[in-house]
């Protein structure tokens, strides 16, 4: 009886179902796929799974520097994988934005008024955050609040809807209260305001009085060292 020798691979067409076989020592088996998790849980699974993945759409970051930016000043997102947050509470509460333009109002002839022009003033947020846990790691929260107050850095507040760019921490307030307040911060305000960056130009002109009519208003030359002479008073 003739023995027929076992081929180290398998003869076998890749189609659909079949699983993924070594075919030769070039081209080994690949990793199975993997399965999403939250199928296999339902709706719950899955709501689960993308919040276990997904980025925090809530957060404090430290202000980019500019040299992370591309020609059209959208951050690149390599830079915004690697960004920390400044304050990590157990949750944000209440957001508050202000935006109010000033109209400016001047009187004019017969002592009625007009609307000269309107001013675009810097935003204000206020965030509400929560923290609980340990009395050590309430006081690294607080920690962290009074270093961000302290300092001129620029922040970033990220909503899930809109992004709140360059702005500083003008002041934070903390209010605890009832039995609740003395192991649980409830109420811990931060406000914020934006801060327009803008970079000054200085330009050096000179006056143009080289035919001035009085002579007395054509500028200065310094022509060289002037020695000082004795005068004699009479």
């Amino acid at each position: 009886m003739a023995i027929i020798p076992k081929p180290p691979f398998p003869n076998v067409p890749k189609l659909p179902g079949v699983p993924q076989l070594a075919r030769s020592n070039l081209f080994p088996a690949a990793p199975p796929a993997i399965i999403n998790l939250g199928l296999g849980l339902g709706a719950l699974g899955v709501r689960l799974w993308e919040a276990f993945f997904a980025q925090p759409q809530w957060a404090i970051y430290k202000a980019l520097p500019p040299d992370t930016k591309d020609a059209e000043g959208i951050t690149t997102v390599t830079s915004v994988g690697r960004r920390v947050p400044v304050v990590v509470p157990d949750s944000f509460g209440e957001f508050g934005y202000r935006n109010e333009p000033t109209v400016s109002d001047f009187p004019i002839q017969d002592g009625a008024f007009a609307n000269y022009n309107k001013v675009a003033n810097p935003y204000e947020v206020v965030v509400r955050l929560y923290k609980g846990g340990t009395k050590q790691a309430r006081k690294e929260f607080l920690d962290s609040i009074v270093a961000i107050v302290d300092t001129l850095d620029l922040y970033d507040i990220i909503t899930p809807e809109q992004t709140y760019l360059n702005v500083n921490v003008v002041r934070y307030e903390l209010s605890r209260r009832g039995a609740r307040g003395a192991y649980f911060l409830s109420e811990v305000d931060l406000f914020f305001r934006q801060i327009r960056q803008v970079t000054a130009t200085y330009t050096n002109t000179g006056a143009a009085t080289q035919n001035a009519q009085n002579p007395s208003a054509e500028p200065v030359i310094n022509t060289g060292t002037v020695q000082a002479q004795a005068t004699e008073i009479q």
